[in-house]
């Protein structure tokens, strides 16, 4: 048995996690924290051994005996970026063997930090104590872009929708329901965040657009790459197909996916190729669920990589 802690459990992908944990016989959740959501009630079932309240956890709180009475060996970070380092700052006092998982940006391509890719980064997954989750929208882009990294050529285009749950719980304009109703909301362009993070791990030049729509869960990317060579489209099909086949949580698929194919699914879907010879340009469409696969259950997959463990579909 696993036993984990979770601090900041308010947003929807902490909830996903909880809900996961609760599916899964190997994690028992020993604490779960939340300033804003406090003596809140969690659903209790018998996966979550008996813990039916949110709890309220500072840095500070994280002590030699705090840590004595509630040992784990995972804690989970779910807090909003900018938020972690006092918590990993206090963990690393108290509990340097414990393994940390933070699920924000934080710690992206941190020295002394994991990048926590399953597919592209697994052989340093075991045996890690500290690893950094990737993004959502960079683990769509990621997988589509890895198997065409001695094939583009120039940048490419990364075009992302997401559901408003990508959001989060915090009120604004991008999971605003009124201004949701019917529409289409682009944001973050000219250097969002997760465009240096894709940059990072396939080496490669990127432009990135997301934008928030009005369904809750689920995004898509729409990749437009320039080829150094023109391709026969089967050739390409191959190239994923030979790359993932170790893979099984990465899907192809001829059809380009929709959000309903990845809404609640784990796993990623890559599929839609189109090859315009005459420029030469691939166009297709990377699609996974921003709760699951985009965050919590990839959290599962790294801490069971980390323990030694084999990773399972959650």
């Amino acid at each position: 048995m696993i036993r984990l802690g979770l601090i900041g459990a308010r947003g929807y992908v902490g909830r996903e996690l909880i809900a996961a944990l609760d599916a899964d016989e190997v994690f028992e959740l020993s604490y779960a924290s939340s300033r804003a959501l406090a003596g809140r009630a969690l659903r209790a079932s018998p996966g979550l051994s008996g813990l039916t309240r949110l709890g309220e956890l500072e840095a500070e709180d994280i002590s030699p005996n705090e840590a004595s009475e509630r040992p784990v060996d995972v804690v989970v970070l779910g807090l909003p970026n900018g938020m972690s380092g006092p918590f990993v700052e206090a963990l690393e006092k108290t509990q340097p063997d414990t393994l940390i998982i933070d699920l924000g940006a934080d710690h992206r391509y941190k020295e002394g930090w994991v990048y926590g890719s399953p597919e592209l980064n697994g052989e340093a997954l075991p045996g890690a104590k500290r690893i950094a989750n990737p993004g959502c929208y960079a683990t769509a882009a990621n997988l589509a872009l890895a198997p065409l990294k001695d094939l583009a050529r120039g940048p490419a285009s990364v075009f992302g929708v997401s559901g408003f749950s990508g959001a989060g719980t915090t009120p604004g304009a991008r999971n605003d329901a009124e201004r949701l109703e019917a529409n289409v909301i682009p944001y973050g362009f000219g250097g969002h965040g997760h465009q240096s993070e894709v940059e990072a791990t396939t080496g490669m030049d990127v432009v990135f657009a997301p934008h928030v729509a009005s369904f809750f869960r689920g995004l898509l990317t729409t990749l437009t790459v320039p080829l150094a060579t023109a391709e026969d489209i089967s050739a390409v099909r191959e190239r994923f197909h030979a790359f993932y086949a170790p893979y099984p949580g990465v899907r192809l698929t001829d059809e380009a996916p929709e959000i309903t194919a990845v809404a609640g699914q784990d796993g990623c879907l890559i599929g839609g190729f189109a090859l315009d010879q005459a420029k030469p340009v691939l166009t297709f469409t990377s699609g996974l669920d921003n709760l699951r696969k985009g965050a919590a259950t990839q959290a599962l997959e790294n801490i069971q990589l980390a323990l030694g463990l084999s990773p399972r579909s959650h």
